[in-house]
Parts: structure tokens; sequence; C-alpha cells
């Protein structure tokens, strides 16, 4: 049975009729080509440089990303910070959003998705002398379901010189996110 066969049953076991209806027509491989797309990680290369003389905090704010709830399968989305102090070595920039967008593709629960990243990152800077990450989103299911009451969950991962408050890297982080800049 395809994934397709699985949507097209599921829609007749809620009560639509995939045949009858012509805006149903296609909805079984629309969806199922949607479920893939949402669930498979793009994989990326993690370009990093020797770094010569760089100590200051490097951040990247507001990296929009979308993902879906292992709960309910339903959507969750928002944007998330991400600040390194390096050591070793420095990376692409734009190997942070691919990061996020990495480890936002599947079925996640966010305070999971932000120690992932945290970790990866962690790994991939050589282990750098600090990491932080917040992630902020909106989630579907609790706005649409349940309790039907938006609201922004905020969740972060620290590592190094951002675990130590008299490093004042936690601080600046924090300062960055909530005031822009």
């Amino acid at each position: 049975m395809t994934i397709e066969d699985t949507v097209e049953l599921l829609l007749e076991q809620l009560g639509f009729d995939v045949f009858d209806n012509p805006h149903l027509h296609n909805t079984p491989k629309r969806m199922a080509e949607m479920l893939k797309e949402l669930t498979t990680p793009e994989e990326f290369e993690f370009t990093t440089f020797k770094n010569t003389d760089i100590s200051h905090m490097v951040t990247v704010k507001a990296i929009p990303f979308h993902s879906l709830c292992a709960h309910h399968v339903l959507p969750f989305y928002g944007k998330a910070h991400v600040a390194y102090i390096p050591d070793g070595v420095l990376c692409g920039l734009s190997k942070l959003a691919r990061t996020v967008k990495y480890f936002s593709r599947g079925l996640n629960v966010q305070e999971e998705m932000t120690e992932d990243i945290k970790n990866y990152l962690v790994e991939k800077l050589e282990d750098p002398v600090g990491i932080g990450v917040v992630v902020e989103a909106t989630h579907l299911c609790m706005v649409i379901r349940g309790v039907e009451t938006p609201g922004l969950t905020t969740t972060s991962a620290m590592y190094g010189a951002f675990l130590d408050a008299n490093k004042g890297a936690r601080e600046e982080f924090l300062s960055l996110v909530r005031n822009g800049g």
C-alpha cells in the first residue's frame, strides 16, 4: 500500500468521497507529496573555515522555519535565533540557517528540535567557545484544536560560554534576540 493509498483510505474513513468530489480527485497524491516534502530533511554540506582571529559572537537572527508537531501532525512555525563564539573554525553564515531548516523537517517536538540544532552545531563547529539557540513558534495544534488559544512557545538551548552567567555571552545573545540588535 502506498502513502497515496493510505491517504485515500484516511479521507474515505473520515467520510469524504474522493471520487465524487472534483476537489478531492488528486488530494491523496498532493497530500502524500506534501507529507514527504515536510518530513524529508534537505542534506547539505556544513562548510567550515579555519578561524585565525575571531573571538566575538556571531549571530543570525529570525531564521524562518516550519515543522510538523509529532503529537498531532499539525504545523508549527516561527523563527530561530542562533549564535556561536568560534574557537578553531568559522562556518558559512548560511549553514546556520540550513541547520535550522534541516532539523525542522520531520515530525518534531520543539524542545527536542532546539536541542538537536545546538548539539549538531557543537559537533560541526568543533567544540566552539559557546552556542546559543532560541526558537520561537506558533503551534497550530494549540491554535485550531484543543485549547484553541494562540501563543508563542519559546525554547532555548545553550552550550559553553552561554551557560556561564559570569561570561556575559548568554545575556548578550538574549538581549540581541529581545531588542532586535
